[in-house]
């Protein structure tokens, strides 16, 4: 039996608002971190051997379950289609897609020619990928005469991207390695200029540049570049192509510069910046479109102006304040807008021609409903999919004139699935301050409600960023075994709107935390489980929820999975050269500058939270080129639980050391993931004979 891992202390000590903020653990982030996240075996030597460690301790301590872990990942393969392919997108003379090979990791992105039907592959991923443990595309896209592809590749996980130009049909390179790229790739029409963002030495993406493809990037013209370094900036085209889109923004305050493309260097400012002012702007038909948060409109409306007078907007969506409007797109002959009611995603559908509008619908009682990309301007399609938690994804047409949905595409699950063998319902929780908080539960029909089964409770709340109540087969290895699966949609989401975001942030942030530990003891109280049978996940900043119950309520829950999980938030967030730091500060609070805001994040914080008491088992992942929470986070928060924690409960740390944030890149290699947090569950759950 391996020991217990044991990182030694070094104590340092920051001296903020008259008190002190101590860290036995700071002394592993290295000074050239940066570095480390490109080069990973540049990580200090003591480190590196305490994280192989804790990996090989996690191991021995599953190894009598490799055979369970082996048949969990066969059940999650098996729900995958292996030879798979998305529906064609229409582009003028081709149609676009990527398909899945049998066996294959990634896919090969293809075409087909709308008169011929003749199929040509554009990029094997597989083949590009076959000399990395690492691979990612951020960005496939085709010039608009189709005679060009570009795309960007991140082969470690740390999020920067080279970008490379070929010749589709020799496959020739025209363009090699832009290097330090953030993904996006904007083609100009003319189809010889693509537009960049670059990312600077903290990781921030603040110059956006115009080069000509073939040409030496070196010689790239710098079109923007952003100072604030609490900014981030993205290039974007116009629906009608007449102009070149700029975004500027942090988390609550956005700002546009914009140019006719064919005078990108002349660009200009739509309207500027003001503090908690969010605007999003897109051109068509000759109008400026903006959806804007203006006049105490929180949850937004759209207005309209006219390009010889941007500073004359006119209302075109009235405010409503129970409809959270969250983005639009704009055609020839329609103006199709995404908004939420009552906590659920809509598509509105307005004719331009004579402003009559209507609602897409649908039956579920609660579902996820998303607009797909498409290519074509002058059209009546709009591509929409469709899913609930016991709904497998369907993927629709819909003819805005008929007013008639086309099925496109219904998931397959190759292994079997009968949709009505599980209940799925949403139901609302009396918080701490009596406010509502939606909470999906499903299970299997034959799990007994009767406080027994062991559950899953997700969730993540902040950025507003809303957990969707989509389909994932992989939850199945887990109902499928008596397991109830839960999602919190707590506040710091958008769920139920904006101001629901916002009384999960700043100093609201608890509100998060106390909706989810709610929810826990709702479905204790109505018999879906008992204290002591819940786990709760999250992860990234669903991974300091995870941090804050499992210091606060460690009586409610079996385990804890933290993912990448954002912990050392005092430390994090003094540190200004990280890369989200400063843009984050919205979000969080100026602990530097506001010892009031200091205060209240350290009252949660859960690394400075630690204390001398049990806590429930623990399975807390990383990723060693993660540019957004750092390995150093959870690496430090795990060897001071084993320094205080007073109970014998499981505790481990999985680190990929091949990946960053999002985890493995293959989508098998990604399940091997899915299969360690399962047995975990399953292993603390008493459930592993199943």
């Amino acid at each position: 039996m391996k020991l217990v891992p044991k990182l030694r202390k070094e104590k340092k000590v920051i001296n903020i608002h008259g008190e002190e903020l101590v860290d036995d653990y700071a002394w592993i982030k290295q000074q050239d971190w940066q570095t480390v996240l490109k080069n990973p075996s540049k990580l200090n030597k003591e480190v590196l051997k305490y994280i192989e460690d804790e990996n090989n301790y996690k191991s021995e301590q599953l190894k009598d379950l490799t055979d369970l872990k082996k048949k969990i990942f066969n059940e999650l393969k098996g729900r995958i289609k292996d030879k798979d392919s998305s529906v064609p997108v229409k582009d003028g003379k081709f149609s676009y897609y990527n398909k899945y090979l049998e066996d294959a990791e990634y896919p090969q992105f293809l075409r087909i020619n709308n008169l011929d039907n003749k199929e040509e592959i554009i990029l094997d991923a597989n083949q590009k990928s076959k000399d990395f443990k690492f691979f990612n595309l951020s960005s496939v896209s085709h010039s608009h005469d189709h005679k060009y592809l570009a795309y960007n590749v991140d082969i470690n996980g740390s999020e920067h991207y080279d970008l490379t130009v070929e010749e589709i049909l020799t496959q020739k390179i025209i363009t090699k390695k832009i290097e330090n790229t953030t993904g996006e790739i904007i083609w100009h029409p003319n189809n010889k200029i693509i537009f960049y963002t670059v990312l600077d030495t903290n990781h921030r993406p603040n110059k956006i540049f115009a080069h000509e493809i073939g040409s030496n990037p070196a010689n790239d013209e710098l079109i923007y570049e952003e100072k604030d370094a609490a900014y981030f900036c993205y290039p974007s085209l116009s629906q009608s192509r007449d102009y070149l889109l700029i975004r500027t923004g942090d988390h609550q305050t956005s700002e546009y510069w914009f140019s006719q493309i064919n005078d990108y260097k002349n660009i200009q400012c739509f309207k500027k910046r003001t503090d908690r002012e969010e605007y999003e702007i897109d051109h068509a038909n000759d109008i400026f479109y903006i959806l804007n948060n203006l006049d105490g409109c929180k949850n937004f409306k759209v207005s309209t102006a006219e390009p010889r007078n941007i500073n004359d907007w006119k209302d075109y969506v009235k405010y409503n304040p129970n409809h959270l409007l969250l983005d639009f797109t704009v055609l020839k002959k329609w103006f199709i807008l995404f908004q939420r009611v009552d906590g659920l995603n809509q598509i509105l559908i307005k004719n331009l021609e004579n402003s009559e509008e209507h609602l897409i619908k649908f039956d579920d009682e609660t579902y996820e409903l998303s607009l797909s990309g498409q290519y074509e301007f002058d059209t009546d399609l709009i591509r929409i999919s469709y899913s609930s938690p016991i709904t497998p994804g369907t993927v629709y047409d819909y003819n805005c004139r008929e007013k008639k949905k086309i099925l496109r595409k219904t998931q397959e699950i190759p292994s079997g699935y009968e949709k009505n063998n599980y209940i799925c319902k949403r139901v609302l929780v009396d918080s701490h301050d009596k406010e509502q908080i939606p909470l999906t539960i499903f299970y299997h029909k034959n799990t007994p409600l009767n406080g027994e089964a062991p559950l899953l409770l997700y969730g993540y709340g902040s950025y507003g960023i809303t957990i969707p109540d989509s389909f994932s087969s992989n939850r199945f290895s887990l109902i499928d075994r008596g397991f109830i699966y839960a999602i919190a949609h707590i506040r710091g989401g958008r769920e139920k709107g904006q101001e629901w975001y916002e009384n999960g942030k700043l100093m609201n942030k608890k509100n998060t935390f106390l909706d989810f530990i709610s929810c826990a003891e709702y479905l204790c109280d109505n018999q879906y489980t008992s204290k002591g049978k819940i786990i709760a996940q999250g992860g990234s900043a669903g991974g300091l929820l995870m941090g804050y119950i499992s210091n606060e309520r460690p009586d409610l829950f079996l385990g804890i999975i933290a993912q990448v999980p954002f912990v050392d938030i005092c430390n994090t967030m003094l540190d200004e050269d990280l890369p989200l730091t400063v843009t984050e500060i919205p979000e969080w609070g100026d602990l530097k500058n506001n010892k009031q805001a200091y205060q209240y994040i350290k009252s949660y914080s859960p690394y400075d939270n630690v204390k001398k008491q049990n806590y429930p088992n623990m399975l807390i992942t990383g990723g060693i080129t993660d540019p957004r929470v750092t390995y150093w986070e959870m690496t430090k928060w795990i060897a001071k639980l084993r320094e205080y924690k007073t109970d014998k409960n499981l505790i481990m740390l999985d680190m990929n050391m091949d990946a960053g944030h999002s985890g493995a890149s293959g989508r098998y290699d990604y399940l091997n993931e899915v299969a360690l947090a399962y047995i975990f569950a399953l292993k603390i759950s008493n459930k592993t004979a199943s």
